[in-house]
């Protein structure tokens, strides 16, 4: 398993804080377990700004009767969480260099980020199945597989910069090490990432949920 670079949880944690907005209250239809954790995947993964409105949707009425915030998830929140993405990360791959060559890394730094979140952003995933719904101390469980289509790089984004840094390498060098990781990111074949994704509701009329979605999504920045 890799270890997660520190920006990729900081990234993490700016996008559960755009995972939640006010907003007004509309009716939703019901839905099944296998398309609720398609619109999950699709607003935490992809950011798919159609499937964060229709998730916003689903969940509202169930949300304002929790004493929730209405909203789930904010897009605006989590475009400026990607926005911001490159600058910082490219920041903390390039202070990964010595000092004085720094300043003329950070383009090919940043560039490198940007391809990361561009990949994680581009994953294909779908829902495939759903397990027979269980009940446990009256609340029902479906568990949900899915799967992912990610760039199977040679070397994680972290771990080669890592390595690029320590090789001693001059500036010149540096700047063509970074270009080819970040080139990896656009050219590398896919590998699958199949995982189990778990909503709940406590009755029938209340929408299937997950508030710890994240939690389980995150897993994908161990494959970049």
């Amino acid at each position: 398993m890799h270890k997660q670079f520190p920006a990729a949880r900081m990234l993490a944690a700016t996008f559960a804080a755009a995972l939640m907005q006010p907003a007004v209250a509309a009716e939703t239809a019901e839905l099944a377990p296998v398309d609720v954790a398609n619109l999950y995947i699709k607003t935490i993964i992809n950011q798919d700004e159609a499937s964060v409105a229709k998730l916003n949707a689903y969940l509202r009425p169930t949300r304002l009767a929790g004493q929730q915030s209405a909203e789930y998830a904010s897009y605006s929140g989590l475009k400026e969480a990607d926005a911001k993405f490159p600058t910082q990360t490219g920041k903390l791959i390039a202070d990964l260099f010595p000092a004085a060559m720094r300043a003329a890394v950070t383009p090919a730094a940043e560039q490198l980020a940007a391809n990361v979140i561009a990949a994680k952003n581009g994953a294909a995933c779908q829902a495939t199945k759903a397990a027979p719904v269980t009940v446990e101390n009256g609340i029902q469980t479906a568990a949900v597989s899915f799967e992912c289509q990610v760039v199977k790089v040679p070397v994680t984004w972290a771990t080669a910069a890592q390595q690029l840094a320590k090789s001693g390498c001059k500036l010149e060098q540096c700047k063509a090490g970074l270009e080819k990781i970040a080139a990896t990111y656009t050219s590398s074949p896919k590998q699958a990432w199949r995982a189990v994704f778990a909503v709940s509701r406590e009755k029938n009329s209340e929408a299937w949920r997950n508030d710890f979605a994240r939690e389980t999504f995150d897993e994908i920045w161990e494959y970049l």
